[in-house]
């Protein structure tokens, strides 16, 4: 009796047959997972914009955030005139138009003294205008609100309670001298699955990703590797640029901005792909376009 009780299998089931067992349930969740992950992230657009380059800070805020969108305005109050930069600070001159951008509006009030540029993402003036700018792109459906990315990183939970299953049956196995060492593989890999379905989740949505793409390859000719002619770059236009290709595109539209405040490794990467005489200066912040779709 002793005997039978040794070498039955734990629950029932032998290890050569759970393991399969397992890793099939771990593959249909994990399908159902992607699969729910990916619906959760193309959201209907409550407020559809027609065409979002008519805010070209949109766009950077699309790509890259608030500090794009940022380097976005300054860019393009530079270029008409409303913004000086010395020594990483700005200076806001001059009127602006009537109709000009809200967060121009909000830049251009916090830095009637000199401000270092770093700053002015957290100014309170500037962050209700970029909030705007989000409240804007979720309504649209380009960027996923923090309840949807909520919920699409609730999902990995599933996964998770697959882990749970597999730690018991370890545990399991242990506790009756079984080996594990397959089954633990397996436990390791569906844990790692989870901990990343839960602590990530995209910024955007694939409908902002689509639109960004396509923008991107509709001004390609405009990518500071192409070397575009822009001795007299338009505000908008520039603003867009810097939204769709970093910081890496003041060097070719604000030249005296970027030898200002652009960040020092984009401004040499520019000088050396464009041959612009142009040197880093100040501190700056982070380029790029974002987060995973």
């Amino acid at each position: 009796m002793a005997l039978a009780a040794a070498t039955a299998d734990t629950w029932g089931i032998a290890g050569t047959t759970f393991l399969p067992a397992y890793l099939l349930i771990a593959a249909a969740v994990g399908v159902a997972g992607v699969c729910t992950r990916r619906a959760l992230a193309e959201p209907r657009a409550t407020h559809p914009i027609a065409d979002i380059t008519v805010h070209p800070h949109d766009v950077a805020y699309l790509a890259g955030g608030g500090e794009l969108a940022v380097w976005s305005a300054l860019c393009a109050m530079h270029l008409r005139g409303t913004l000086t930069a010395a020594d990483g600070t700005v200076r806001a001159v001059g009127r602006l138009d009537p109709d000009a951008d809200a967060l121009e509006r909000a830049i251009h009030a916090t830095a009637g003294s000199p401000v270092g540029h770093r700053r002015l993402l957290y100014h309170r003036s500037v962050r209700p205008a970029l909030a705007e700018i989000e409240e804007r792109l979720v309504a649209a459906g380009f960027l996923l609100s923090e309840d949807r990315r909520k919920r699409i990183r609730q999902v990995g939970c599933w996964m998770l309670g697959v882990a749970a299953l597999g730690l018991v049956r370890v545990l399991a196995d242990i506790a009756e001298a079984r080996p594990v060492a397959p089954l633990v593989s397996a436990l390791v890999l569906v844990t790692a699955v989870a901990v990343v379905q839960i602590a990530v989740a995209p910024r955007r949505s694939r409908r902002g990703n689509r639109a960004l793409a396509a923008l991107r390859d509709r001004h390609r000719a405009h990518a500071p590797e192409r070397e575009p002619d822009r001795r007299s770059p338009d505000p908008a236009d520039a603003a867009l640029e810097v939204g769709l290709f970093g910081t890496g595109a003041l060097a070719a539209s604000a030249p005296n901005l970027a030898r200002e405040i652009a960040p020092r490794t984009t401004v040499a990467r520019e000088s050396r792909v464009s041959g612009l005489a142009v040197s880093g200066g100040g501190d700056g912040g982070r380029g790029g376009g974002g987060s995973r779709g």
